[in-house]
């Protein structure tokens, strides 16, 4: 969490103070430019709360681990190994408990069912985040020419960052739990094998 405060907060500084200069060089109203600064902000923030609703209303097959689109491939996974997200994905804050269900906690680690609801929580939160990213562009409509460069593109900028990295979290963990998810799935098969014998061993002793 304050990894993620810290790069809003820097981001914004830099942003803020930045146009502050640029706005006094051009001898324009440094009102109007807070003005557009907060109307930027208000934008990413206010399109990532719609897509959290959004991604909540969609049935949930829609986001199963089994779409071709949340498959991490090997190549993949060595990537997110090169790039430490062991060391510092918990510095990422993680807000499923707000949906019930949080993701920080595995609670049920040998229930499958409860690993496969993981998993689509988990593939939830890739897609709200990537398509925030794609909401952002949204500030380059609504701010005017002169701001666009100077505010709207380093706030998007600001903004691809902050949701890319739960994005490069959930698809640095889902590989590992769909292996706890199948072995788990093999587990009960051999259980359930196991119990049928069982009872029909049982069924033939009472019998004879």
């Amino acid at each position: 969490m304050k990894l993620y405060i810290a790069i809003l907060a820097t981001g914004l500084t830099i942003i803020a103070g930045g146009n502050l200069f640029y706005t006094l060089a051009k001898d324009m109203n440094v009102g109007i430019m807070f003005l557009y600064l907060l109307l930027a902000v208000a934008i990413c923030g206010l399109m990532a709360g719609i897509i959290t609703l959004i991604t909540r209303i969609l049935p949930k097959k829609v986001f199963s681990p089994y779409r071709k689109r949340f498959r991490v491939n090997d190549k993949e996974n060595k990537l997110y190994n090169k790039l430490k997200i062991k060391k510092w994905k918990d510095r990422i804050p993680e807000l499923g408990k707000l949906s019930g269900f949080s993701k920080s906690e595995i609670s049920e680690p040998n229930n499958p069912n409860y690993i496969f609801k993981f998993l689509t929580e988990n593939c939830i939160a890739e897609a709200l985040h990537f398509y925030s990213i794609v909401a952002g562009l949204l500030v380059f409509i609504f701010l005017p020419r002169e701001y666009v460069f100077t505010i709207g593109l380093p706030i998007f900028f600001l903004n691809l960052i902050l949701h890319l990295m739960p994005i490069l979290v959930q698809r640095y963990l889902r590989p590992k739990f769909f292996k706890l998810y199948n072995r788990l799935l093999r587990q009960k098969d051999e259980q359930e094998i196991i119990d049928k014998n069982k009872n029909v061993i049982e069924t033939n002793e009472k019998i004879a």
